[in-house]
């Protein structure tokens, strides 16, 4: 009985046994087969226009953040720009366009009857302090003279003193100045300017540094009044 049940057991093993290997050799073909399908489906498919299109793709990118890039530097030109042409602006109206465009040089021009007539025909648009000064360091005193007069007369219109036009007479403004507590020396001043320039007549050193203070004198009166 033992050794029946041994060839049954034998048996079995054995037809197991049998069994795997067949699978085991099926699964090889099959996997063979698997392989040489996949490889004969891989060497048919044409690569090239994949790699193309991705090669297109970031060149296409690099042409994209160069183009950025390019953008980004002129606009920060651009910016560099506008910020200077506002400093420019900036400082022109803080220093005035006379201010700003005068010559370096130390060599000063002397000034001639047209130079003053174009100054009193723009006053408030000039630096007539610049021009006075210039006019003194080339001692053109009778000139200095005028241009320390209409520095005055510029004054009394910025301070709103009085009404500036161009063909206003001297009279004028010392009526519309003698409410004033300098009314006097004003028209003390009117008239030493109106007998040096319409009487001609020749300016010394001396005379000028007398007629500079007066002047002076008279600036500092209108300066109190306005700012009391």
């Amino acid at each position: 009985m033992i050794s029946k049940i041994t060839y049954r057991v034998f048996g079995m093993i054995f037809c197991c046994l049998l069994l795997c290997a067949l699978n085991a050799q099926d699964a090889a073909t099959v996997y063979e087969y698997d392989q040489e399908d996949l490889t004969e489906a891989r060497d048919g498919i044409d690569y090239s226009d994949d790699v193309k299109e991705l090669k297109d793709e970031k060149k296409k990118d690099s042409e994209s953040n160069a183009d950025l890039s390019g953008l980004g530097d002129a606009l920060g030109f651009l910016l560099i720009g506008l910020l200077v042409v506002l400093v420019f602006v900036i400082l022109y109206y803080m220093l005035g366009n006379d201010n700003l465009f005068r010559p370096s040089s130390k060599k000063i021009k002397a000034l001639d009857l047209k130079s003053i007539e174009q100054i009193e025909e723009n006053l408030e648009e000039h630096d007539v302090a610049y021009y006075l000064q210039q006019a003194i360091d080339n001692r053109q005193f009778r000139i200095a003279i005028r241009l320390h007069y209409l520095l005055i007369i510029k004054e009394l219109s910025t301070k709103k003193i009085i009404k500036w036009k161009r063909d206003k007479t001297n009279r004028s403004y010392i009526y519309e100045t003698e409410s004033y507590p300098f009314a006097n020396n004003f028209k003390r001043s009117t008239s030493i300017f109106e007998k040096v320039w319409y009487g001609e007549r020749d300016v010394t050193e001396g005379d000028f540094s007398l007629i500079h203070a007066h002047f002076n004198t008279l600036n500092q009166e209108i300066n109190q009044v306005v700012n009391e």
